[in-house]
């Protein structure tokens, strides 16, 4: 066994660097004295370190060689680089031939749908790699006003990798321009596929009340048949009530889904409503996120009364809520009778002396939480309420 980690330890060096050699590209400090075990290979761009030396396409070269020729390295992340579709098409060749990389992160560089096709291509026969985060690229085509034919290219692309593709788990597409066939494709794509469990397409590319309608119809459709997927992020997505209201029978009867992701949306009184009717019934929803949707008071009222009977919600963000006294107040008395919820975010809304008093008066159950991001200051026997720092109940 130990001449086995010596040799593949050795192979990395080697590789690594006769590559770099080969294609007139410099060492990285980070990788050439890796060590005999390297399973990571942590270049993110958005670090103090590499602020201003960005990993290149041409350095991606001997990486990916490096990888693609060793079987120990099993999480790349490039986030946050200046990688192009010419970067892109190297990874996918590396992912031709690595056996071991279950972990790819390019978010945020410069890849569009050349180097998409690329990478969608070499995952439709990988059968290793679990997660992929390719998040505000515009890998699509979709965002391209000049050239409305790559919105059906970036739809089927993805939709065709997903087909094929039964081992990926985690897909990350935010901010990536999905537009109406993009999603559309993705949702057909997923209402048997055995294995994607978390999926991201916030912040999409949809004009129009019928373009955001029919994702919801289809998404509606998947969710009903799916249930193997758990998380779905909706973030930014415009999102209304109606929207909302829409999906709710899709939600309620799905088995599988268990966070709800819909912050920034367009959720007022009557889409929390809406989530009320589905807490009431999915009590094995654990994460709960409405935050920046105009809730306000009825709304807020509506799912604090869902808490007391569901006792499988850990988490509940409704921060940036316009949730006044009476939502507050009646938030407070559901927290005290669910004995489940473990994370709490709350600030951003019409917080008076009112409600922090009740809050303040329920601070033993509070102070159960692992995360609240408010704080009580007493001053003058009144508590009144801060940002918390670290979260919990200070007094």
């Amino acid at each position: 066994a130990t001449v086995s980690v010596l040799y593949w330890a050795m192979t990395w060096n080697i590789v690594y660097r006769g590559a770099c050699s080969e294609h007139g590209v410099l060492l990285r400090e980070e990788l050439k004295d890796a060590s005999d075990d390297l399973a990571s290979v942590i270049l993110n761009g958005n670090c103090p370190e590499r602020f201003s030396n960005k990993v290149k396409d041409a350095e991606v070269v001997a990486i990916a060689q490096a990888i693609a020729q060793t079987d120990n390295v099993t999480e790349l992340d490039l986030s946050y680089n200046s990688l192009t579709d010419e970067g892109s098409r190297q990874l996918a060749g590396m992912l031709k031939q690595n056996k071991s990389l279950r972990h790819l992160n390019l978010a945020y560089n410069s890849i569009e749908h050349k180097g998409w096709r690329t990478l969608a291509n070499a995952l439709v026969d990988n059968k290793t790699l679990l997660t992929l985060n390719v998040a505000g690229n515009s890998i699509t085509g979709d965002s391209d006003p000049h050239r409305p034919e790559l919105r059906e290219i970036g739809g089927k692309l993805i939709g065709t990798m997903l087909r094929e593709n039964h081992v990926l788990q985690c897909l990350n597409l935010r901010m990536c321009g999905l537009g109406v066939s993009s999603l559309i494709g993705i949702a057909q794509a997923l209402i048997e596929h055995p294995s994607l469990e978390s999926l991201d397409i916030s912040s999409p590319m949809l004009s129009g009340v019928q373009e955001r309608a029919s994702v919801s119809q289809h998404l509606s459709e998947m969710l009903k048949k799916n249930n193997v997927l758990a998380e779905l992020n909706l973030t930014r997505s415009m999102v209304t009530d109606e929207h909302f209201g829409m999906m709710l029978p899709a939600f309620v009867f799905n088995e599988g889904l268990r966070s709800l992701l819909l912050s920034a949306n367009k959720l007022s009184e009557d889409g929390g409503a809406f989530v009320a009717k589905l807490l009431a019934r999915r009590h094995d929803i654990s994460v709960v996120d409405l935050s920046s949707n105009n809730l306000s008071t009825p709304g807020a009222i509506s799912i604090a009364q869902t808490l007391k009977a569901n006792q499988g919600i850990s988490t509940l963000n409704l921060s940036h809520c316009g949730i006044g006294e009476e939502g507050l107040i009646a938030i407070a008395q559901g927290l005290k009778a669910n004995s489940s919820i473990c994370t709490l975010v709350l600030w951003g809304n019409h917080w008076t002396p009112k409600a922090a008093k009740v809050f303040y008066s329920h601070r033993s159950r509070l102070e159960e939480l692992v995360d609240f991001d408010c704080e009580f200051q007493v001053v003058d026997n009144a508590p009144q309420v801060v940002l918390a720092e670290h979260g919990g109940v200070r007094s």
